[in-house]
This record gives C-alpha cells, structure tokens and sequence, in this order.
C-alpha cells in the first residue's frame, strides 16, 4: 500500500529524502525512503547509490548480514552502469564490511579490487576515499612493503588531508622520521581541518622526541588554534610580521648606514645569546609547568562531570530497559546518542571530529564506555563475546593515537572526552 502511494515519486527524489532525512539521524525513515528508491528503479544511478546507503545503515545497526546483501547489490547494479565511482565505492564498503567482521585478508582482497579498478581509469579523484583505509588496513596486517607502494604512488596534486595523514603514521611507525615529517608538513598544506589538527600534534610529538621543544610548543599551539578554528587569524598575524620582516630588510637595504652598527649587532648577539639561551629555556619550563596544572585541572573537572552524567544517567528510564533487555533497538540507540550528546556538549560529533576514521560498531562502544557500561554488558549488547570487546578496544586506541594500549587506557580517555 505505501509503495502504490508514492509510486509517482522517482528513485531519485525518494533517494534525496532519504539523504535529507540521514543526515537527520533519522535511520528508519532513511532506511524506508531508500527502499522506495530501490523499488521505483527508474534511475539505475540513484538505486545503486540507495542499495549504498542501505547497506551503510544496516552497519550501523549491526545488521552486517543484511549489510553485506545491499553492498552486493549495490555493486552489481554499478557493474551493469559501469559507472567506475560507484564500482570504487562499492568495492571498498564492501571491504569494510568484511574488515569489521573480522576478515582481514578477505577485506583487502575488495581493497584490491578497488585500487585496480580506479587504476585502471586513471581516477585519480577516488584515491582519498579508498587509500587511506586501504593503507591502513595494510598495515595492521603487517604488509609493509605494499603499505609502501601505495604511499609512494600517492598522485601528485591529489594528496587530501587523510592521506596525508595516514601517509605520515606509516612512515612514522616505520622509524622513518624525515618521510613522516615531509607528509605530515603536508597534510597542513590541505582543506581538511581534522587531518591538519591531526598532523599538528603528530609534528609536536616528533619534534619533542628529539627534544626541540620550541618547535614542538608551536605544533601544540597550531594544533590547538586548528581545533578552536582560529587559523585565519594566525595566517594574517604571519603574513604581518613577514611583511614588516620584508619592509625591515628593504629599508636596511636602501639605507648603507646601517652596516656601520652591523658590528655592534654581532657583538650584542654573542653576548646576549647565552642569557638568551636561559630565558627560552626557563620559559619553556614554566609553560610546560603551567599547562601541567591546567591538564590537572581540566581533568578533575572532568571526572566530576563524568560522575554527575553517570548518576543522571543511572536514574532514566532507558538506563532500566537497556539494563532489563540486554539490548538496543535503533529508536533506543537514537535515544542514547540524544541524550549523550545534550549531556555532554556534542560527544558524538567531536569523537567522529577528532577520530574521522571510526566505525559504526567502534562509535557505539565508545558511546557505551562513555556511560560506563561494563565489558560483559557491552558484549551483551553487541552480541559478541568479552574477549571480542576487549580485543575491539585495544585496536581502537591503537587506531586513534598510533601506539598500543589496554582496554583501559581506552576507558579512560572515552570517559575524560571531550573535556580532556
């Protein structure tokens, strides 16, 4: 009865209020208005791009079987187009799907099939949408070399801000300084904030390692004006003091007297550079000092409002009917993230800011672990067993700060997120 009521409607407008609505956080109604573009297939384009969407939302909700059946849709109908974008898109969702389920060779193989094909049509535009995941997935699998070869046929002028990124991390965890400098550099150069945000607190931790810590502080500092969205205003302070830079050296250039004191300057350097040398470093040392005690702080503000957002939470009616089910429908879920985000100024939004790259499954953990679910209700709800839980939150620490952790150090930062 509903299709024969909007069976006026094209595939393409059903799609774009499917879109509309997803963008919404309103899966259900998304998830009904993709399957009427599916079944008015009047534009094989936009019933290839909804089958997509249907297997992205069935992620979503954990429904990977069903997942994988819209995603081999989806590229079937983009074979028979042709449509070589779609093809790419289709292969790499399905990859990620069998990434997630655990299948690591058998997701590189659709990895594979993805790079072969934008290759072959010299679609050099698709790179950032299948490379960085690509890579990575390379890495984990401990592949190295073919890590390498990726990161080194990277299409000059097609370089965006996650492959960049994700460029940067390989070389940095192969030892290879110089090259994860070179990229991270990069990846400052592009449009993408996060991965700029990203890049700068990578090039901060390389510099400190070789203790330059003048040059870490102002990655830190980059970093954090990125964050606060603040760049255009340190890109008119630098471009001022290198105009008036260039206006000084014009006017010494113009102006022979100048070299007369040029002895005296060089005097005044060799004298003052060893007091000089002291300032900087006590300076360094009192803010390193006093941003110590700010983190100390921020973090007890956290752990109060932490505990304040537990015991609210511990009193609502969701909390009871999670705890009594054992599980989480989608309205439920809808409800939760609702509820997370008001309670914690937009928790969901500034993890998936801060890490772009997480998953479905990997954002509902997160937000489980925010409230503080155990590791047995967690796999409850997940359907999965305790080790997989626990497993699931090693790798994501991994993913999100480049190094091994435990479970718990996940635990830990989920919970003092975002404030710390």
């Amino acid at each position: 009865m509903l299709a024969g009521c909007t069976a006026a409607d094209s595939s393409q407008s059903h799609y774009q209020r499917g879109h509309a609505l997803a963008q919404q956080s309103q899966s259900a109604e998304a998830m009904r208005e993709y399957l009427l573009a599916v079944e008015a297939d009047d534009d094989a384009t936009y019933v290839a791009k909804a089958l997509s969407q249907l297997g992205h939302l069935s992620m979503n909700h954990s429904d990977q079987q069903q997942a994988l059946g819209y995603f081999e849709q989806a590229w079937q109908r983009a074979a028979q187009l042709g449509d070589v974008q779609l093809m790419v898109l289709a292969q790499r969702d399905l990859g990620r799907l069998w990434r997630m389920r655990q299948r690591p060779e058998r997701a590189l193989q659709y990895f594979a099939r993805a790079d072969s094909l934008l290759t072959a049509a010299r679609a050099d535009s698709l790179v950032q949408y299948v490379y960085p995941e690509y890579i990575s997935l390379l890495m984990d699998a401990g592949r190295a070399g073919a890590a390498r070869q990726l990161v080194r046929s990277l299409p000059v002028g097609r370089t965006s801000g996650p492959l960049c990124l994700v460029a940067g991390k390989f070389y940095a965890e192969q030892g290879q300084q110089d090259s994860a400098t070179y990229y991270f550099r990069r990846c400052l150069e592009t449009d993408n904030v996060s991965s700029r945000a990203s890049a700068a607190m990578y090039l901060s931790e390389l510099t400190a390692d070789d203790d330059n810590w003048e040059q870490a502080y102002g990655y830190a500092l980059e970093c954090a004006a990125l964050v606060d969205s603040a760049k255009l205003v340190m890109q008119q302070e630098n471009a001022s003091l290198v105009s008036s830079q260039t206006d000084q050296l014009t006017v010494e250039r113009e102006n022979s007297r100048l070299y007369r004191i040029l002895a005296a300057i060089i005097i005044g350097v060799i004298l003052t550079g060893a007091v000089l040398t002291i300032f900087v470093r006590e300076r360094i040392a009192r803010l390193k000092r006093h941003h110590e005690e700010e983190r100390q702080a921020s973090v007890s503000r956290a752990r109060n409002r932490q505990e304040k957002l537990i015991e609210e939470f511990h009193n609502t009616q969701l909390y009871r009917q999670i705890l009594m089910n054992e599980s989480i429908n989608a309205e439920q879920w809808q409800d939760l993230q609702q509820y997370l985000d008001s309670q914690t100024d937009g928790f969901t939004s500034k993890l998936t800011t801060f890490y772009p790259a997480i998953k479905p499954q990997e954002l509902q953990v997160c937000q489980l672990l925010k409230l503080e679910f155990t590791n047995q209700q967690i796999a409850a709800i997940q359907c999965k067993t305790q080790q997989a839980i626990t497993n699931l939150r090693k790798r994501l620490y991994q993913k999100i700060f480049g190094k091994e952790g435990s479970a718990d150090d996940l635990n830990q930062f989920v919970r003092l997120f975002p404030q710390v």
